[in-house]
Formats: structure tokens, C-alpha cells, sequence
């Protein structure tokens, strides 16, 4: 049976909840990069409920960005030391300066099987277009049953949220997908399981 998007969400949380339940991290410290992630997709998936799009994935993408520190620094735990305590020497703290922009975050990560870093690139632009300020983030096209497209006019998205059962079902389904790549990227990058189906 066809999960629905929400169910799918749903049980992706869980999971990622589970993980940073289970996880021994190294700093311990760490474990706040994950519940960071964590608490953006949650914040994404009620913000998408809500058909604030722009919103939403700007939380989904800032989660990103938490997990994928966190698989890097848990890698290298003296990193991640340094990290946490602010230790170490200058190519260190340069280092870790570095790991501020999110561009060096995707190629720091390695390729797996399942992942590489267009993969990461293409998430985070298709993210980052719907959530970074330009047109298509604030405003929609918007055209009434029955009328032809050349009816339609651009106008702001409304006040508080786009309406509509398929609307939020579309956004959903994105949060659902941005979920699931991120339990894979710890799936490849920590060896775990942590899903029931393959990510592909």
C-alpha cells in the first residue's frame, strides 16, 4: 500500500529520531548538529502543512546543512573537537571556517554508491530556488478553474499560506523526499540502516 506523503514524512522523522536516540556520537557535542536537523525537517514538514513553501524549505535545507557538518566532523572526531571547544591550531580553525559555506559542506562529503555530490548540489538548488528571496519564491502564478493560462495572473503568494489539497500534497511530497535523502546520506555516510526501502 501507497504511503501518503505525510505518513512518509512520519515515519522519516521517527527514524531520524531513533538514530540520534541509538547514536553514540563522538564528541558527544555533536549530537546537537542532528537535533538541529531534526528540529528544521520537523519545523519543514509543519510548515509545509501549512502550505508555506518558501518557509519550508528553507528549513529543509538548513537541516541539510546541520546533518551534513555533522557527518563530516563525526569522521573526524578531533575535528569535531575543535569544533566543539574552539581547540586547535590555525589550518584547523580555517578548516572549520571553511566549513561555514555550504558549497565546501557538499564536496567535503564523499561520493557513495547512492550519493554523489551533484546529487547533494541538485537537493540544495531545487531547495534554494524556492526558498532564497527571488520571484519564484514570493509570487505564483495563479489561474482559475476552467480558464485558459492567458487568463492567469502573477501575483503574491497569500498572506499565511497557499491553499488547496493538491498544494499542500506537492509540498509535501518534496519534504518527504528531502527526509528520506537525508537518512540515506547517514545510512551511506555512518553505515547504518535506518530506513525499510532502498533510496534510489
Amino acid at each position: 500500500m501507497t504511503q501518503s506523503p505525510d505518513q512518509t514524512i512520519s515515519r522519516c522523522l521517527r527514524a531520524y529520531q531513533r538514530f540520534i536516540e541509538t547514536t553514540t556520537f563522538h564528541p558527544n557535542i555533536l549530537r546537537c548538529l542532528f537535533v538541529n536537523a531534526y528540529n528544521h525537517f520537523l519545523s519543514g514538514k509543519n510548515l509545509a502543512k501549512g502550505g508555506l513553501i518558501t518557509q519550508s524549505y528553507n528549513c529543509l535545507r538548513m537541516g541539510l546543512e546541520s546533518e551534513w557538518l555533522g557527518l563530516i566532523l563525526m569522521k573526524d572526531p578531533r575535528l569535531g573537537m575543535q569544533w566543539a571547544f574552539g581547540l586547535g591550531d590555525e589550518a584547523d580553525l580555517k578548516q572549520l571556517k571553511e566549513l561555514e559555506k555550504p558549497y565546501v559542506i557538499r564536496k567535503a562529503l564523499e561520493d557513495t554508491p547512492r550519493i554523489t555530490a551533484k546529487d547533494r548540489d541538485d537537493i540544495y538548488a531545487a531547495l534554494s530556488d524556492k526558498s532564497h528571496t527571488i520571484l519564484s519564491s514570493v509570487a505564483r502564478l495563479f489561474i482559475l478553474p476552467n480558464a485558459h493560462v492567458s487568463d492567469g495572473s502573477i501575483d503574491c503568494i497569500p498572506m499565511g499560506d497557499i491553499r488547496g489539497k493538491d498544494n499542500i500534497a506537492r509540498i509535501l511530497r518534496g519534504t518527504g523526499t528531502v527526509l528520506m535523502f537525508a537518512l540515506a546520506e547517514i545510512e551511506d555516510g555512518l553505515g547504518q540502516r535506518l530506513m525499510e526501502e532502498e533510496w534510489t
